[in-house]
């Protein structure tokens, strides 16, 4: 991937880029000194303004978010130039162990609930069934791409209720951070969706076992409990590997990303398997 950190344009601000730590498909992320403040730098490539990655709303939700203490403190952005920098957090990529994941999955539970909560005008708000239909609409030109049609039939089988709630939509194990607390990163994604998507990303992310699943949705539910409907839940499980492939798929066409860097056939391979 390109280094962009020769394009920046941060006028009155005094920044130093310590390491780069990420150089993903979309965007490059380093730890850097802003103003003399320990922070996290993230610079987009060109593709973000074709993949339907709204950088606006993306501001907006954070600071929606900062009032709740979910997420790090915006500390600049300027979307022309494709930079936001945030404070830098410490804290650990939580993993389960047989010690800690019952304490996890319900503190992961109960705080999921107070995002699922929020609420926003409705003017700002955003539908997850848009970004669907935006990689229907870009991907058409695939009629015979058997992955993709049952992705979207097994969406359209979901999507069949108007519970929406508003959700991450990108819940893997990099975009939670535990400090004493759980911290959320990285809401490009973010938008009205049902409930059962954060809950699946999360359940697929660490692999969770049934049993797990129940403690995160028992959590969830603030102890009153509702049996779990686990067989709708891991269909939003497989629907989760379908929408990373739709993702995949628009970077292809419209970043101009290359197969390989996505991995696209380990992908292709997993869900032909799956019947």
């Amino acid at each position: 991937m390109q280094n962009l950190h020769n394009n920046l344009d941060i006028k009155n601000h005094n920044l130093e880029i310590i390491k780069t730590i990420k150089s993903g498909p979309v965007s490059e992320i380093s730890i850097c000194n802003f103003d003399n403040v320990k922070a996290i730098l993230r610079i987009d490539y060109p593709c973000v303004g074709k993949i339907n990655v709204d950088r606006e709303n993306e501001i907006f939700i954070l600071s929606q978010l900062k009032i709740l203490d979910f997420s790090p403190e915006v500390l600049f952005s300027d979307l022309s130039y494709g930079i936001l920098v945030w404070r830098y957090i410490e804290g650990i990529e939580f993993s389960l162990d047989e010690d800690s994941n019952k304490v996890f999955l319900k503190t992961l539970g109960t705080e999921l609930k107070k995002i699922h909560e929020i609420d926003l005008p409705k003017s700002k708000k955003k539908y997850f069934s848009n970004d669907i239909n935006f990689y229907r609409n870009l991907l058409n030109e695939a009629p015979e791409n058997i992955i993709l049609h049952r992705g979207f039939d097994l969406y359209d089988k979901l999507n069949n209720s108007d519970d929406y709630v508003f959700s991450h939509n990108d819940l893997n194990k990099t975009n939670l951070l535990w400090r004493d607390r759980l911290f959320f990163l990285d809401w490009e994604y973010s938008s009205f969706n049902n409930p059962f998507f954060d809950i699946a990303s999360i359940s697929n992310a660490y692999n969770l076992s049934k049993v797990d699943r129940a403690i995160l949705w028992k959590a969830y539910t603030n102890n009153e409990y509702s049996a779990l409907n686990d067989t709708n839940l891991r269909e939003w499980m497989l629907f989760c590997h379908y929408l990373e492939y739709m993702w995949s798929l628009s970077l292809i066409q419209n970043g101009k990303i290359d197969k390989k860097i996505l991995n696209l056939k380990k992908l292709e391979k997993k869900l032909k398997n799956i019947i």
